[in-house]
């Protein structure tokens, strides 16, 4: 069940789920920390009304999420979509996004941006899937 997170404590277990987003992207930037964690940065926009967090559970467990920001008048990012990696290749990834299109047509934009590691095939495979295409390439030079 896909619902809006709320509560501190909800926001708190997707700041864990993000956690982990973030040392899996290690594999495609060896830029990030492995000591990084995240506390607290979700319950502070609860209350910001142009952001949505939206949770996927299961059995009263989360284990996805999806960021919805609001950045300008007619766009939306996705930032950040993250399943545990027991639970993915269950459709997950894809409920979370089609939930995330839907409330960004309630939020009356014209455009929805997402950002994705290039090497990230899987994740370039559905959000392809679902009607996204290439709008900018980031270029990094290692020193």
């Amino acid at each position: 069940m896909i619902k809006e997170v709320t509560s501190i404590e909800d926001a708190n277990v997707c700041d864990e789920l993000l956690t982990k987003l973030i040392l899996d992207e290690r594999k495609y930037n060896k830029a990030i920390s492995e000591n990084t964690v995240i506390k607290n940065y979700f319950s502070k926009l609860l209350n910001d009304k142009n952001i949505k967090l939206l949770a996927y559970y299961l059995n009263n467990e989360i284990v996805g999420y999806i960021l919805i920001k609001k950045i300008e008048e007619n766009t939306c990012l996705l930032d950040g979509l993250y399943v545990l990696e027991k639970h993915r290749n269950k459709k997950i990834a894809k409920s979370l996004l089609i939930e995330a299109l839907k409330k960004c047509q309630e939020l009356n934009v014209n455009y929805i941006d997402i950002n994705v590691m290039v090497e990230n095939k899987i994740a370039l495979e559905l959000y392809k899937k679902l009607g996204f295409t290439e709008l900018e390439v980031k270029l990094r030079k290692n020193l």
